[in-house]
């Protein structure tokens, strides 16, 4: 039996698009991967609505947002760019819409749709498949890759991509083994620790607004009465503290705070429901609310204002009498309620672990790979890929099409 033109390990969004990419190009592939099904992280991005990408159209500005590997994904980025990703998807039957803030999902809510899409390239590439193939290492010789190690036994082919995935929801096989493996080899690595990840806080009470979302709020971290931090985004309310865009990006900012000042006393997180509101700006709205109509209770006017699950907290956190008729509302009261919607207040705890995250940090260093190949410049014949890379990026479709766009570039490089 002859050797495949090149052997892609893990059966992700990174794998697929370079295997799909390598045999669309002539390559014989075999794309081996661990679970007995393909894609299974995929089928849970984004709350299984999966976001592609980030829409920004022009490669520097995208890149911009990737922090201090901008510089590097500027050439996969001008070879399979956003636009790129949207007209490949559009190509094989998934069309997409664009929401707030750019992000792109597939027209119909559903994962499914996207991995769909990507066997089908398999399948026209006819690219051969190992499932439940569970790796356990690399085999290297004279500075190339040789076999791929397996638990049934080695693989081998002329080339290799490595496309393991980091280790954030660890359920779905993603469970960081690449990076041991890189490591091994003598490569540059940095390990593993969640990134995009929900924040827990000290408060039970959250539990009673679980799902409760903002499609605009701020955040605030607070050290006493300093603020050393504020970001706005779109926010989530879990039975354990809080999620969202605006609170996974602002998660490993958040650790960082409360180790500069754990001496200064406990980091707290103050929400704001009206960001786009001045404190001035919402008393005024709060006086013409509670002039048009005096004889309405405080806590019914508050739940035409804001979610009613919010309301009992609001008027605990203010002292407001909720039973109060409007026009007795006094300033104090009013303004302390302003305070309320504007600083929403909790402890920050900690964390989450790598069952929550979205995405883990970490993975091989950046100036390991050659980026017009995706290849490992002390392993010539073995390309790195996708979350096994040390790349920091945002909530918002940017992992995907850093998946999308190495993918791509790895599977265009084999001969």
């Amino acid at each position: 039996m002859s050797l495949p033109d090149v052997a892609v390990i893990g059966g992700g969004p990174a794998g697929m698009m370079a295997a799909g990419r390598a045999a669309e190009n002539g390559a014989s592939v075999l794309l081996i991967e661990k679970n007995a099904a393909l894609g299974r992280k995929l089928l849970i991005t984004g709350g299984g609505r999966c976001n592609v990408t980030n829409a920004e159209p022009d490669a520097r500005t995208l890149a911009g947002h990737y922090g201090t590997a901008r510089h590097a994904l500027l050439s996969p980025f001008s070879k399979f760019s956003s636009a790129d990703t949207l007209g490949w998807l559009a190509a094989h039957g998934v069309p997409t819409k664009i929401e707030d803030n750019q992000r792109a999902f597939p027209a119909n809510d559903q994962a499914a749709s996207v991995l769909g899409a990507l066997e089908r390239y398999l399948q026209t590439g006819r690219v051969k498949l190992a499932l439940g193939r569970e790796v356990t290492g690399l085999a290297v010789a004279d500075g190339l890759v040789t076999a791929v190690n397996t638990r049934r036994g080695p693989l081998s082919a002329g080339r290799y991509v490595l496309a393991t995935g980091g280790t954030s929801h660890p359920e779905t096989g993603s469970t960081g083994d690449g990076f041991q493996w890189l490591a091994d080899l003598g490569l540059q690595v940095r390990f593993p620790e969640p990134s995009l990840v929900p924040v827990a806080v000290r408060e039970p009470w959250v539990a009673e607004l679980a799902g409760l979302s903002f499609a605009e709020a701020g955040l605030g971290a607070w050290v006493g009465n300093e603020r050393l931090e504020y970001r706005t985004g779109k926010l989530l309310f879990t039975h354990f503290g809080l999620s969202g865009p605006l609170v996974l990006n602002f998660a490993t900012a958040l650790t960082q705070l409360r180790a500069k000042t754990s001496r200064r006393g406990e980091l707290t997180l103050r929400i704001d429901l009206f960001p786009s509101l001045d404190a001035r700006a919402l008393d005024r709205e709060l006086l013409e609310r509670f002039g048009a109509q005096p004889g309405k209770k405080l806590r019914n006017a508050l739940g035409t204002l804001t979610p009613p699950r919010l309301v009992p907290r609001l008027l605990t956190q203010s002292g407001a009498d909720g039973e109060k008729p409007l026009a007795q509302v006094t300033r104090t009261e009013r303004e302390g309620l302003g305070s309320a919607l504007k600083g929403l207040a909790l402890t920050f705890r900690r964390l989450m672990d790598e069952t929550r995250a979205v995405v883990s940090s970490g993975g091989l260093h950046v100036d390991e790979i050659d980026w017009r190949t995706m290849n490992c410049k002390k392993l010539p014949n073995l390309a790195v890929v996708g979350d096994l890379i040390d790349i920091n990026r945002p909530s918002g479709g940017y992992s995907l099409q850093l998946c999308w766009s190495t993918g791509w570039v790895a599977g265009t490089a084999v001969p």
